[in-house]
């Protein structure tokens, strides 16, 4: 099933290329999160040179957090931290933050969980299946009566 998916970003380092050796710099910072049936991820990626330190503010129980760390040839690091939200729905309306920690200045990124459209797709069918089994009867019943009534002298 296709989630929702927002986004924000930070952008702080600008028109660098990934051949020029990085020099110590504030982190390019991006927060989203993606719904999907059982569980909510929220990530935060942080790029600078040195590898940044991801933290999160995040209310709720049943949160599991994974990092993954890629060092780039100029010398920066990136660094990608997900939360996984077992139970999505206490989430929506809620603030997020992701805290980066570079060079001891912490940039924080903060957004609020919103629902978007939440269906899913076993329940939309049986809905939909229900529907058509109601006008098939109703039809045939109309067309029972009809039958019984042209009987009739």
């Amino acid at each position: 099933m296709k989630g929702v998916t927002s986004a924000s970003s930070i952008l702080l380092v600008l028109g660098r290329s990934q051949e020029q050796p990085a020099s110590a710099s504030l982190p390019t910072v991006f927060l989203h999160y993606k719904f999907f049936e059982d569980h909510l991820n929220i990530t935060c990626s942080a790029n600078a040179r040195p590898a940044p330190v991801i933290s999160w503010k995040v209310s709720g129980s049943g949160i599991e957090n994974s990092t993954e760390v890629l060092f780039h040839p100029n010398g920066t690091t990136s660094v990608t931290s997900v939360l996984q939200i077992k139970d999505p729905k206490r989430q929506v309306g809620k603030e997020v933050v992701c805290q980066v920690l570079h060079l001891g200045n912490v940039t924080s990124v903060m957004q609020t969980v919103h629902k978007g459209f939440w269906f899913s797709v076993p329940l939309l069918l049986s809905i939909v299946s229900l529907v058509i089994l109601l006008v098939l009867i109703s039809i045939l019943l109309y067309w029972k009566r009809r039958r019984n009534q042209d009987r009739e002298p």
